[in-house]
């Protein structure tokens, strides 16, 4: 996305040098800017999910939880990222960077509302928007001047639009991995989950949703049973019935060089892809690999 405005405050900032200070050990604890940056948007998408708990709830995106399990989100997002950084809770706020007590507030909406405990304190802040699938993490210390004067019966005030503008941002709409079923064909997610047995599911999603990876968390989400692998793999499962039809479901883990030769999206160790062909050559090749009869 477009971003205008700059990533930090300038030196002349009277927080400068305190936001400067915990940005470094945010990345000495994260071991390096670059994991930081890749393990942060994961961890997000790791939140949400265990928040939708689809294999269990039968849920599919943000939207479908209670307004308690949305508050509850943010609660999650501090333990996942207190286990992340190996830091520990600070004494009356959510964390403690090298002894600063420091707040952590999520949302998923426009802004952060704010306690009164942490006034004068450090927070972090985090957004994540699921239909766009972009997340941003930033740093800013919570003054009156960056926050509405209005306050709700907590006593508890949002950071204001000119506030925003103090935040010192590590990430800024940086993309994270998006929800599968967030902006899916609605009338093909209905034609997925309406199937009456996981097999039958995963099935149908490896049937429509073609050359585009999908994930261990989908599928357990789909066959909702202890072992829903065993719904994606031969000897029953819907790899069975897909192969007789003409289409592969390939692994990231084992057939990777496959995946690569046919010029399908590239997918990770826990990701599978579904693929009819329809050039002779990619079906001899498919064939010859047993992945199509």
């Amino acid at each position: 996305m477009k971003e205008n405005k700059p990533l930090g405050l300038p030196p002349s900032h009277p927080d400068y040098e305190l936001v400067k200070r915990l940005e470094e050990a945010i990345y000495r604890h994260a071991k390096g800017v670059e994991r930081f940056k890749k393990e942060v948007p994961v961890l997000l998408r790791r939140a949400i999910d265990e928040v939708i708990d689809t294999a269990r709830s039968n849920r599919f995106t943000l939207d479908e939880t209670e307004k308690t399990e949305k508050t509850y989100l943010g609660t999650k997002v501090e333990i996942l990222l207190r286990f992340f950084l190996k830091m520990p809770r600070g004494n009356k706020l959510d964390l403690s960077i090298d002894g600063t007590e420091t707040d952590i507030k999520n949302t998923i909406h426009q802004t952060w509302t704010i306690p009164c405990e942490a006034m004068g304190h450090p927070c972090i802040v985090i957004k994540t928007n699921e239909k766009l699938a972009v997340c941003s993490f930033g740093i800013i210390v919570i003054r009156d001047e960056v926050l509405n004067i209005g306050e709700n019966r907590d006593k508890k005030r949002t950071i204001s639009n000119a506030g925003q503008e103090q935040i010192h941002w590590l990430l800024k709409d940086e993309p994270y991995p998006e929800n599968f079923w967030q902006n899916l064909d609605p009338k093909l997610k209905r034609e997925i989950i309406s199937q009456s047995s996981g097999t039958k599911r995963l099935a149908a999603l490896c049937r429509l949703v073609q050359q585009r990876p999908i994930s261990r968390g989908i599928v357990y989400g789909l066959g909702q049973q202890n072992d829903a692998m065993k719904r994606l793999r031969k000897n029953g499962g819907a790899r069975d019935a897909l192969a007789r039809e003409g289409i592969a479901i390939l692994s990231g883990q084992y057939d990777q060089e496959l995946i690569q030769n046919l010029g399908l999206p590239k997918c990770r160790r826990d990701e599978f892809v579904s693929f009819e062909p329809k050039l002779p050559a990619h079906i001899a090749q498919l064939r010859a690999a047993g992945s199509i009869d």
